[in-house]
């Protein structure tokens, strides 16, 4: 029996309604198109460093889709491509070396001030030793895996990792992220709804795999806990 016509309208405005979300996004860079048109392009350049330093602290929020956008932008003449790339870098950079000082100004307190579980002295010297054998390949690898960039800059501050180090390695992997996002942005015109959606795709991934690992490490942990105290 053919579908009824309830049916057929109920499925039409689901696909509307995916159509909308799929493009919800873009009316939003549309607007903000606007705005830099109308304002000045100096607008979008400050949303692309303030969305990158706001990524670092809310890993959900799409730091890396806004600076695809400018890259695309970039590729039809509405900025210019190194003023994109400054601001995306300035911004990343900037919410990493934010969150690495807290970790050395404040985090390094809670282990020090705590003698079990674990945040303790313990556990803070294997950090420290993690950082001194893999310091530097991790923090040029951290912009490449979205989520935990942020728990390793923090961590890099609690692990006691010089400023220098820091702003060294962090500032490499800083400039090969969004060189390969911007590159990919500026020179596929074409196809750039799939390489955003690719993008998107490989973060969640990510990020699905970074969740599941630290779940995995706590359920040892606390295991391990209850064994020695059985």
């Amino acid at each position: 029996m053919p579908p009824s016509g309830d049916f057929r309208t109920k499925r039409a405005s689901s696909e509307r309604t995916k159509i909308n979300m799929s493009e919800l996004f873009w009316i939003k860079v549309e607007n903000i198109l606007n705005l830099a048109v109308t304002h000045g392009a100096f607008w979008f350049y400050l949303f692309v460093f303030l969305s990158n330093v706001l990524e670092n602290f809310f890993p959900p929020y799409p730091g890396d889709t806004v600076t695809f956008v400018g890259g695309y932008l970039a590729g039809t003449d509405h900025l210019t491509f190194p003023l994109v790339f400054l601001s995306a870098c300035l911004g990343c950079l900037s919410g990493a070396m934010l969150l690495y000082l807290l970790g050395k100004n404040k985090g390094r307190k809670v282990f020090l001030k705590n003698g079990s579980g674990i945040f303790d002295r313990a556990h803070l010297e294997k950090v420290e030793r993690w950082f001194k054998k893999y310091g530097e390949k991790v923090l040029v690898l951290s912009r490449f895996l979205a989520g935990v960039r942020s728990v390793i800059a923090l961590t890099a501050g609690v692990g006691n990792v010089s400023l220098k180090k820091m702003t060294i390695y962090t500032s490499i992997s800083v400039v090969l992220w969004n060189s390969t996002i911007l590159f990919s942005a500026f020179k596929i015109q074409r196809h750039w709804r799939e390489i955003l959606q690719m993008l998107q795709i490989y973060n969640k991934a990510v990020l699905t795999i970074v969740v599941v690992l630290a779940l995995v490490w706590l359920a040892k942990v606390f295991l391990g806990k209850l064994l020695r105290k059985a």
